[in-house]
């Protein structure tokens, strides 16, 4: 039997410093996320005005054309937001919402009215139809009747045919008439559509913006842009028909989505919007829209997990933006820690079981134990904290079953890879095994290795293959994908700590290594696609960096020494 040979002490301790560096910052960052965090109060301002759409609960999506919402359900919605808002804006008069008006009426509130407008001309006749009525039968409710929204952004009208339609229902309302659209559009078409409203209805969404604002910077585009709008379109108003913040999803450049950051963008904008009003005749109708009443799930189809999480109550009526108090960035923070806590003492369990199996009072072998079991340990509360990190991504972004089934095998090959990797790291600090080449996956199939390396190999391969796609799919269509893979971090960080210890993908692995390279050469286009204000970005870059270290670090330093051994 060939002995066994240890790493050199510096390079257990390096290892072993690596992956307590890494649960430290995971559990400073689970404390700060429950750090209550002082924010302006809005006193006593109200939400001018708020989207509402009733597609909050599972199963409901607009598309349905079968779908009918129940008169009670709007009205039990209408009753919640009522707490924050005078005001709902609507975009259709189907699927029930033909009832909002009279429900708004009962409960002493105002209605900016949509007519849903796309590319189907008889679809679109019975939205005008129906919505003119309710804006003749409810003129004492309904302050503005708003006519198509976004459907030059979604291409489905031209400017004018719209033109056309909104001249039509100018003629016939009893109301002010308007089209709702991304401030841009509006700026492109204006000549063809001023003459057919009365009032501007422009969306301004800092988080989407081509050149995505910051949150620092957010209300102040808000009001430019309301500026430069008034500017163009005097003497017409101008009413901010959808503004916001989401509350999860991906960072955009230096705009960042969260629980937090929705909250300080309303704070501020009502603010703002108390010292400069930002409407053009107050009291006419609301200074601005906030999107939105509830989170739509039905939205992450179409825009990611951004587009379900706008919502100031969630999907299940729970209130996320407070107008009052400090404000917490997830309150279920503790989950973290207590993921960590689960996933240490799994750890310390495996190697103290094995350790009972092989008694040795000798110094060295007990010296080389507490290495063992510091290392599984840490390692098992990464992992765990990350799986509960994952876990939670998946549920944000997956709304179709082939969203399950990729991140849950991306997931499943990462979970994997870092057990396989702790587990070899644990037999190598005590003492079980010496540092050594590990074949590639090929190699280690078509040879008779060991089961444990094997494995080890497969995971490996399905991770950086998983790497690989997940790397595609950002750079060329990444607008609504996710930048974080949290259980990424674990198998990066344990193979780069094998790899300090000298054990290392054999350089003959050349699958390995050709994916190792797609990886670190998307890491650098990642980040100058993305920018470096992006963190998320900047971080799901270093991930990759560190996968591909593991794997290509040059065999001449990753080798330990004669004295650290080299035998498997």
């Amino acid at each position: 039997m060939p002995s066994r040979q240890a790493p050199a002490p510096w390079r257990q301790v390096t290892a072993v410093a690596v992956l307590a560096l890494g649960v430290l910052v995971l559990l400073g960052w689970a404390l700060l996320q429950g750090r209550p965090v002082p924010l302006p109060d809005a006193g006593d301002l109200r939400v001018p005005c708020l989207s509402y759409a009733p597609f909050r609960r599972p199963g409901h999506a607009p598309s349905d054309p079968a779908l009918h919402i129940e008169a009670s359900e709007i009205e039990a919605d209408l009753r919640q937001l009522r707490e924050m808002t005078g005001c709902v804006r609507t975009y259709g008069v189907d699927h029930g919402l033909d009832a909002v008006p009279a429900i708004a009426r009962k409960l002493g509130m105002r209605v900016v009215l949509g007519a849903w407008i796309d590319g189907d001309a008889a679809r679109n006749a019975a939205q005008l139809q129906r919505a003119l009525a309710l804006a003749r039968d409810y003129a004492d409710v309904i302050d503005l009747l708003v006519i198509g929204n976004e459907v030059l952004l979604r291409g489905e009208q031209t400017p004018a045919a719209l033109a056309s339609l909104l001249a039509r229902a100018r003629h016939e309302s009893s109301v002010p008439i308007a089209y709702a659209d991304v401030w841009a559009f509006w700026l492109r078409h204006a000549d063809v559509l001023r003459d057919h409203v009365d009032v501007v209805a422009a969306h301004v969404l800092p988080y989407w913006e081509d050149n995505p604002v910051a949150l620092n910077e957010a209300i102040a585009h808000v009001s430019a842009i309301n500026a430069r709008l008034q500017a163009v379109f005097a003497p017409l108003p101008v009413f901010i028909g959808e503004t916001g913040w989401p509350a999860a999803g991906r960072q955009r450049g230096a705009a960042v989505p969260g629980r937090l950051q929705q909250t300080r963008f309303v704070r501020e904008l009502l603010a703002a919007d108390a010292g400069a009003p930002l409407g053009s005749e107050a009291g006419a109708w609301p200074s601005f829209n906030l999107i939105e009443g509830f989170d739509q799930p039905w939205k992450r189809r179409q825009e990611g997990a951004m587009g379900g999480y706008w919502g100031v109550f969630d999907a299940a009526g729970r209130q996320r933006v407070s107008l009052r108090g400090p404000v917490v960035a997830d309150p279920h923070w503790w989950r973290v820690a207590l993921a960590m806590v689960v996933g240490g003492g799994a750890g310390l369990l495996w190697t103290l079981r094995r350790g009972l199996r092989r008694p040795d009072a000798s110094d060295n072998r007990r010296r080389r134990r507490v290495m063992a079991t510091a290392a599984t340990g840490l390692a098992g509360s990464a992992i765990g904290a990350l799986t509960l990190l994952q876990w939670q991504m998946l549920v944000d972004w997956s709304h179709r079953p082939l969203d399950w089934l990729f991140g849950g095998s991306v997931a499943v090959a990462a979970g994997l890879c870092a057990l396989l990797a702790t587990a070899r790291l644990g037999r190598i600090l005590d003492g079980d095994s010496s540092p050594a080449a590990r074949p590639g996956v090929v190699a280690a199939l078509r040879a008779a290795s060991p089961r444990a390396m094997r494995g080890l190999a497969l995971a490996q391969a399905a991770l950086l293959a998983s790497v690989a796609l997940i790397a595609l799919g950002l750079l060329f269509d990444g607008r609504y994908r996710p930048l974080v893979w949290p259980l990424l971090a674990a198998p990066a960080s344990l193979l780069l700590a094998l790899t300090v210890l000298g054990d290392r993908v054999d350089h003959g692995a050349w699958l390995e290594r050709t994916l190792a390279t797609v990886a670190a050469v998307a890491a650098v286009w990642l980040v100058a696609q993305e920018g470096l204000a992006n963190t998320q970005a900047l971080g799901q870059a270093l991930i990759w960096l560190g996968l591909a270290a593991a794997v290509c670090w040059p065999q001449g330093l990753a080798c330990a020494s004669g004295s650290d051994g080299g035998g498997r």
